[in-house]
This record gives C-alpha cells, sequence and structure tokens, in this order.
C-alpha cells in the first residue's frame, strides 16, 4: 500500500508513516506542490496511491464532483494536530480497512478526534 500525503499534510505525519515502514510520498516529491485538487487526485488514482489530505475537497471530488468514483483519500479533519495520535489512528484505520484500501474503486476515509467513518460512492 502506498501513500501521497498533500501539501498540508505536517511533515511529522509522513516522517513518522516512513519510520513505521509506509511508503509515503509527498506531493512535493512528484512535483505537484501548489497544483489543483484535481492533478493531484489524478495523479494519486493513476499511481495507485492513496491520498492523505486534511482538504476536504479531496472528498467532495470523489462524491459528488468531476471525479465521481474514483480514488481514494483519507481525510485528516482533527480540530489540533497531534502528530502521534494521527499516525496512531492512520495506522489503525489501514489495519482495519485493508480490504477496502485494497479493492478497487474509490473511497474516502474521514478520521477525526472522534474516530473515523467510510465514505463510497
Amino acid at each position: 500500500m502506498r501513500f501521497l500525503a498533500d501539501e498540508n499534510v505536517h511533515a511529522d505525519i509522513t516522517h513518522s508513516l516512513r519510520k513505521d515502514n509506509y511508503e509515503v510520498l509527498s506531493v512535493q516529491d512528484v512535483d505537484l506542490a501548489g497544483q489543483k485538487d484535481r492533478q493531484i487526485l489524478e495523479y494519486s488514482e493513476k499511481h495507485g496511491l492513496i491520498l492523505i489530505s486534511g482538504d476536504k475537497d479531496f472528498g467532495a471530488l470523489i462524491e459528488f464532483g468531476t471525479l465521481w468514483g474514483r480514488g481514494k483519500v483519507m481525510l485528516l479533519r482533527y480540530n489540533l494536530i497531534n502528530v502521534n495520535r494521527t499516525v496512531r489512528d492512520i495506522v489503525e484505520v489501514i489495519r482495519r480497512e485493508v480490504e477496502i484500501l485494497r479493492e478497487p474503486g474509490s473511497v474516502v476515509i474521514v478520521l477525526s478526534e472522534t474516530g473515523y467513518r467510510v465514505h463510497r460512492p
């Protein structure tokens, strides 16, 4: 399983996931910094990456917008950034939802202080 971290994902989250042996690219790594959401999501879909972002527009693109039914997004909707907790939550969601994340089709998983929700268009 491979991931693409949007530019609004704290660098410490990306580094911690890498330390836990997850393959995580950043949008900067693939020259997508500053690009439109659609381009980032299309790139992640084309390369089989799960996008990690704090930008709820990605969820809207997949669930209601022009990219309906395409791509996979883990949407971070925390009120306060706690790197250790966020990384722990991401890893737990990966463990629990591994089948959903691996199977074809799109999914938006929203993580927050209260838990997580899985949305499938």
